[in-house]
C-alpha cells in the first residue's frame, strides 16, 4: 500500500517536473500576449536620439502603427490575465517624427478590443 502511495505521488509530480521553464515563472496558468516594456526600459529610450530601427530592434515590430501627419505612432500592446491577482492590460506608445527619431512615449493602462476572443472577454469587451 506504501509503495503504492508512493508511486501515486511521483506520478502526479511528474508533470511539475518536466514543464517548461515559463510554466515555473506562473505555476496557476494565466495568459500573456503582446510585448511587456517596463518603465526602466521605456526610461532607457530617449526622445530625440533614439531611432525607430532602435526600438524595432529591442522590441520587435510593434502590435499597431498610426500615421499622423508626418507622426509615425507605434504601439506595443501587452496583456497578461492571471488566475490569480489583478491583470495587466497595457499599451506602451512611442511617437517618431519624420526623421524617424523618437519624440514622444508613453504607457496607457487600457488596450481597446484586441480581436483575440480570450483576451476580450476577459476584459468584458
Amino acid at each position: 500500500m506504501r509503495n503504492t502511495a508512493l508511486a501515486l505521488a511521483l506520478l502526479l509530480a511528474a508533470p511539475l517536473t518536466l514543464s517548461t521553464p515559463s510554466a515555473h515563472a506562473n505555476p496557476f496558468g494565466g495568459y500573456k500576449t503582446g510585448t511587456e516594456i517596463t518603465q526602466k526600459q521605456m526610461d532607457a529610450a530617449e526622445v530625440g536620439k533614439t531611432t525607430q530601427d532602435q526600438i524595432r530592434e529591442a522590441y520587435g515590430a510593434p502590435s499597431r502603427r498610426e500615421q499622423l501627419g508626418d507622426t509615425q505612432i507605434w504601439y506595443y500592446d501587452y496583456v497578461n490575465i492571471k488566475h490569480f491577482g489583478k491583470n495587466v492590460q497595457e499599451a506602451t506608445v512611442f511617437e517618431f517624427n519624420k526623421k524617424g527619431l523618437l519624440s514622444a512615449k508613453s504607457k496607457s493602462n487600457a488596450v481597446g478590443k484586441t480581436g483575440n476572443p480570450l483576451i476580450d472577454a476577459a476584459n468584458g469587451k
